[in-house]
């Protein structure tokens, strides 16, 4: 700051006269100053005390001399003020005072403009050289918090993949800009179009795990985050996403170029050493793959399905609690129960503390489901987690290609959505698990199953009431839209006279693989239990109710968890094992 005319200043006028406002408006506005005129004592001494001013000129003679007084008072509000007098020739000895009291001189009417520049020339000077002080101090602490910032990211280059590095870089850019939730978003992969999630703190809310880079920013837009680019030149490495900065406009902008900059390079580093260190990198907390070789394998076995008109299935497992080291432990125990059952051609990755995915090559809906029964039973009975202490649980959901989608992002958003439901399903939410046939089926029936809320489960059972052939329809026409899907695994109950057994059996004209017909009229309290189950390619069904003469009372639901309960306790009822 070369001048002091490039420092305007807060200027208060305490003056009653209009001849000087109107001087006082000229000059300092002309100035560039800011200006705050009162017209008397009393809201001169408040609007001093609200807005702290720099300046203050003060007629001592206002107030039959009581402005002198408010030298004093000014001083004690505002200790940083100059105060200067304005007296006529009859309030000379009043203004001579202002000095002892602290005040910086005395100006006699009548005024002149350069008299009042004059004035306040010292204290602009010294605004100056102290707002070029501060600037100084700031600019030199914004170097080392730059230089110290600039170690941070030059130590992460060692990290052994990008989900390390990603949260070095989170730690800088929260340090730097004091955000609240930071987020460091990766390409996926080599020429990939979408971006994975490699690191975050804070709540992350909604924001995508994997995405394309369009769907991240119009995510971004739609909640108030702040996107900057990780890039050198044309190259991208990576994207930050903060919420809850204190600032990054111009002040910061140099830092946060520069801290880019060198993110940038260490990401793609790193990247490099993660693509030519071996191909299936492990994570180093479990004996799962990481996310980064999980998508890469994903993306290959998308093109290869694609090519050869094959099916694959997708799962998320993910693991809730109340504690990390709980979620942690019960993860490494997930981890390596899941790789025991799984075949050496399924590929398990770690995608976050308590949340994996597994990728099941050449294998349909029917199969996800299987593998997601056998993975529940081998993580824990219903009667195993009442008998343990309470910790993480466990949810699974499955997708399948292409029937629920057609690019990664996709089919993680489908079972994402699936998980969530089973956390949700109303065997969980009224402990259906530990009910009989008889009572599972009045419990759905006399009981609000769905959750309800702004936006109600598709999943969650729903009750209808229908008369009995209306009721045989809706069950053939469910079955013939899951054996049009591929391999169907069908469980019905079947008595003398008609039933939904009967009336399959009828549509069908044969028993496929995977038919089983169960008879339960003669378990106490099942006598008039109709029920179908269907676990077919497109997901879960099941239908069951209670035949009251032509009517049937009855729910519906597209739940996996219900549709393995009851075709577990059905096939309890009837003696029999219906289901692998």
């Amino acid at each position: 700051m070369s001048s002091n005319e490039a420092v305007s200043l807060h200027v208060m006028a305490i003056v009653g006269e209009q001849s000087t406002m109107e001087l006082m408006n000229s000059v300092f506005t002309g100035a560039g100053d800011d200006l705050v005129l009162a017209t008397d004592l009393a809201e001169g001494l408040a609007r001093a005390a609200a807005e702290v001013p720099e300046v203050v000129f003060i007629d001592v003679s206002l107030g039959n001399g009581a402005g002198l007084a408010l030298v004093h008072h000014l001083r004690a509000v505002s200790p940083e003020v100059s105060v200067f007098a304005l007296a006529h020739e009859s309030s000379t000895e009043l203004g001579s005072q202002v000095t002892a009291l602290g005040g910086e001189g005395v100006l006699m009417h009548p005024l002149t403009g350069d008299e009042l520049l004059m004035a306040v020339s010292a204290v602009r000077r010294r605004r100056a050289e102290q707002r070029e002080l501060i600037r100084l101090e700031r600019q030199a602490a914004e170097v080392r918090q730059g230089a110290e910032l600039a170690v941070q990211i030059a130590d992460a280059a060692d990290a052994k993949d990008r989900s390390s590095a990603g949260q070095a870089v989170v730690n800088v850019f929260t340090q730097a800009t004091r955000a609240t939730t930071a987020m460091v978003y990766v390409p996926a992969g080599e020429g990939s179009t979408q971006l994975m999630r490699v690191a975050e703190r804070g709540d992350v809310g909604q924001a995508p795990s994997f995405c394309a880079e369009m769907e991240l920013h119009n995510h971004a837009r739609a909640n108030g985050l702040e996107v900057i680019p990780l890039a050198l030149k044309s190259k991208m490495s990576g994207l930050v996403v903060l919420e809850g900065t204190e600032s990054t406009g111009e002040q910061l902008a140099p830092l946060l170029r520069m801290l880019a900059a060198q993110s940038a390079m260490m990401l793609s580093l790193v990247h490099e050493r993660e693509h030519s260190d071996s191909g299936a990198m492990k994570d180093p907390r479990s004996s799962a793959y990481t996310f980064a070789y999980f998508v890469d394998v994903a993306g290959r076995e998308i093109d290869k399905s694609r090519r050869h008109k094959r099916r694959f299935a997708l799962a998320t497992l993910v693991l809730e609690g109340e504690r990390d080291s709980d979620i942690e432990q019960a993860a490494t125990d997930v981890a390596d129960k899941v790789l025991k059952i799984v075949r050496d051609t399924d590929v398990l990755a770690r995608v976050d503390q308590g949340e994996f995915y597994l990728l099941l090559p050449e294998t349909g809906g029917a199969g996800g489901h299987a593998l997601r029964r056998r993975v529940t039973r081998q993580t824990g009975s219903a009667e195993d987690r009442r008998a343990a202490p309470p910790g993480p649980e466990l949810t699974m959901g499955v997708a399948t290609f292409p029937h629920d989608g057609s690019d990664l992002s996709r089919l993680l958003r489908v079972a994402k959505h699936r998980a969530d439901a089973s956390r949700a399903s109303v065997v969980r939410r009224l402990a259906l698990d530990r009910q009989s046939l008889e009572e599972v089926v009045d419990m759905l029936l006399w009981h609000d199953a769905d959750p309800g809320g702004d936006e109600p489960l598709l999943e969650a059972p729903r009750s209808i009431e229908l008369p009995v052939m209306d009721f045989m329809t809706v069950a053939v026409a469910a079955v013939g839209e899951a054996i049009r899907g591929g391999e169907t695994h069908i469980i019905v109950t079947e008595r003398p006279g008609m039933s939904v057994g009967t009336a399959v059996r009828a549509s069908l004209g044969r028993e496929p693989e995977g038919f089983r017909a169960v008879d339960v009229s003669r378990v106490p309290g099942c006598a008039d239990i109709d029920a179908l189950c269907l676990i077919a390619e497109h997901g879960a069904y099941v239908i069951v109710g209670r035949l009251d003469r032509d009517v049937v009372r009855a729910v519906h639901a597209c739940d996996p968890l219900l549709a393995d309960l009851m075709i577990q306790r059905l096939g309890e009822a009837a003696g029999k094992r219906l289901i692998d």
